[in-house]
């Protein structure tokens, strides 16, 4: 017994039990909960690089905050609040228990007296009298008494409120038990694995059969959290854990299947709901689980949740018809892909691949007014996101439009595009003829890239004059036109105005310059625009809606020369199929820390709204016949407190009024 109460007070052991060390413990955990739950956890290491910097990436990954929850500091933290917390309980749990049980009915006369609420007084009845009618009393109002028969006389020790000490032991065990549950989710294992270098990202886009082995986690993994996109129909025994710079492979012990998905959106075309009818089949299982999942609503099978976290495209089939740019034919290529893969192409002009990247069924725009049905947004309709990537490497993104869009009462092939992330999209609109087509615009497009129709349309008034001198300065005009029109299908109207920096010293005439040479590259460019025109039919006078056309032309040539590789990709047409985006998640501890919640709340109520409250009651006979009294309480929170219902027991005990001794003293 000496030994256990030794050890019990050993330094060592006080230091590990101590308030402080536990205090400062929950405070780390605090803030790291705090760090967890503003930085978001276990995305891609890219994705920080390009938030925070390189600096102060590097920073944080030393310090492990893209994954607190299983980084060995917040481990050690948390496992040495488990040791403190028991080692505190252990200490204290026979006093707690003792003080829980214990009447206190050993307490002195003296001891009474110097209580904060005491009072003395006599009655002439004898003391087995007062004791039945205390008793009586004692239990009416809720305490629990026992009776201890003294040489100076009998005293009556009552209780209530003894559960308050339950609050202590429930909160700290609390806390050891959620800390039980944590440490069971943070998958020590794993963090084993990959110190042991038997853990390895896999950074590539590739198929699962030719994933690095090492990346590959086998299905005893302890815990995880993962993320799969299942298209509609197909199925999936595999989740993908964001690592590092890149992912793990986590294979599960059943497969989930999507046999339909369903999202609803609102005007705006944010998502309102979204669900998937999903079976799972595990070998164990008689019989698949079929069932619907959505947001909030997952499904539980052992120790795995299944949730409804996103959607995405699960592989549309996209038709696509590849005009060239740079070229004076206009027969476009026609394409088949699928979304989220690559189609590789080699033309006279370089290899570039296709990278079909999203399918997006809403695109709503916010208008500067509203329009005349009062509608404040306008959704443009349904929309490829695609990147070119040519030979190098380097690659431009793009987002077109199934649907023509209406601008003033004329109908556009809209297209966005950037270079970079970094850069805001950029819209080209090219001009629809009457017949909802880009042929109108491609065979004009063609006539500025064709040599011999500019000759054709120069060569004419030359041909025609028989003067020498007039005809050497037609054929430089003719040689300037085409310069003209050469530089402004490579640079645009930029190309023109940089051309005239140089060209042009005085910066005051330049505007006027620019609009002369633009008078003279218009008249010959109307030329070919009449020749295509013509090519549809006879022409006698061009309309409003042509002219519009030719302006608009204009316009959208000048925008190409910033739009990338000399190709445009028209969509025309989608076979649409959706993914559901499932988040699987496996969490053995997730029950003890649920348990644990539950024991913290009711050791809380405990601890804030039941009060320990003791009475005593000493009664002295007296040789006259009369009993000496002295009553005393305390509560354990504050005398205060039980000073109005100690006063009113005064009263049914036919005593003076009750006193606070310590205030008096």
């Amino acid at each position: 017994m000496d030994k256990k109460r030794s050890l019990k007070h050993h330094p060592l052991l006080t230091f590990i039990g101590s308030m402080n060390l536990a205090i400062v413990l929950l405070v780390m955990l605090a803030i790291a909960s705090v760090i967890g739950t503003i930085l978001k956890q276990n995305e891609a290491y890219a994705s920080y690089v390009i938030k925070f910097g390189p600096f102060w990436f590097d920073v944080f990954r030393t310090l492990e905050l893209y994954d607190v929850y299983s980084a060995i500091w917040f481990l050690a933290v948390l496992a040495f609040l488990l040791l403190s917390i028991s080692a505190c309980v252990w200490r204290n749990w026979a006093h707690f228990v003792r003080d829980m049980f214990s009447y206190q009915e050993h307490t002195h006369a003296a001891q009474l007296q110097k209580m904060g609420l005491s009072v003395q007084g006599a009655r002439s009845e004898d003391s087995a009298q007062i004791r039945d009618e205390a008793q009586q009393l004692f239990k009416k109002t809720g305490f629990k008494c026992k009776v201890e028969h003294k040489d100076a006389g009998t005293l009556i020790a009552a209780k209530k409120g003894a559960g308050h000490r339950l609050g202590y032991f429930f909160t700290h065990i609390a806390i050891v038990i959620i800390c039980l549950g944590a440490l069971l989710d943070s998958n020590i294992k794993f963090k084993v694995q990959e110190w042991m270098g038997s853990v390895q990202a896999e950074t590539r886009s590739i198929a699962l059969t030719d994933v690095n082995p090492k990346a590959n986690i086998a299905v005893d993994n302890n815990s995880f959290r993962g993320s799969v996109n299942i298209p509609e129909g197909k199925s999936a025994d595999v989740v993908f854990l964001t690592f590092k710079e890149g992912y793990l492979v986590q294979k599960l012990p059943f497969t989930v299947q999507v046999v339909d998905f369903r999202v609803e959106h609102y005007d705006t075309g944010m998502p309102k709901s979204f669900e998937s009818d999903i079976i799972l089949n595990a070998p164990e299982l008689a019989e698949p689980i079929k069932t619907t999942i959505y947001v909030n609503k997952p499904l539980y099978y052992k120790d795995y949740a299944i949730y409804q976290s996103s959607f995405g495209d699960g592989g549309s089939k996209v038709a696509l018809r590849a005009w060239p740019l740079v070229s004076n034919q206009t027969n476009p290529s026609k394409l088949m892909g699928e979304v989220n893969r690559i189609i590789s192409m080699n033309t006279p002009i370089g290899d570039y691949k296709l990278e079909l990247n999203d399918y997006k069924t809403n695109n709503v725009i916010d208008l500067p007014e509203p329009d005349a049905n009062g509608r404040k947004v306008k959704n443009l309709g349904p929309s490829v996101q695609f990147k070119v990537r040519d030979a190098q490497g380097q690659a431009l993104e793009y987002e077109n439009y199934l649907l023509a869009v209406e601008r003033g009462g004329a109908w556009y092939q809209a297209s966005k595009f950037r270079r970079s992330m970094a850069e805001d999209f950029q819209f080209l609109l090219l001009p629809l003829d009457e017949q909802q087509s880009l042929n109108r615009f491609m065979r004009f497009l063609a006539q500025l890239n064709d040599r011999q129709s500019m000759d054709a349309i120069l060569n004419s008034a030359i041909e025609n004059e028989t003067d020498p001198v007039k005809r050497e300065q037609l054929e430089t005009q003719k040689r300037f036109m085409q310069q003209l029109i050469n530089l402004f299908r490579l640079r645009g109207f930029d190309g023109i105005r940089g051309y005239l920096e140089q060209a042009v010293p005085e910066a005051d005439k330049r505007e006027q310059v620019f609009n002369q040479y633009l008078e003279i590259m218009t008249v010959a460019m109307q030329g070919l625009y009449l020749k295509t025109l013509e090519q549809e039919g006879p022409v006698v006078e061009t309309n409003e809606a042509q002219r519009r056309f030719f302006a608009d032309s204009i316009e959208a040539v000048n925008t190409l020369t910033a739009y990338g590789p000399p190709i445009f990709f028209e969509i025309t047409s989608v076979d649409h199929r959706e993914a559901s985006g499932l988040q699987i998640t496996k969490s053995p501890g997730k029950d003890v820390v649920y348990f644990g919640s539950l024991l913290l709340v009711i050791g809380t109520f405990l601890l804030f709204y039941v009060r320990p409250q003791r009475l005593w009651l000493l009664l002295q006979p007296q040789n006259d016949g009369s009993t000496q009294l002295i009553f005393a309480g305390k509560d354990g929170k504050d005398d205060k407190l039980l000073q109005p219902f100690f006063d009113h027991l005064t009263q049914q005990l036919q005593l003076a009024s009750a006193t606070i001794q310590g205030e008096n003293s």
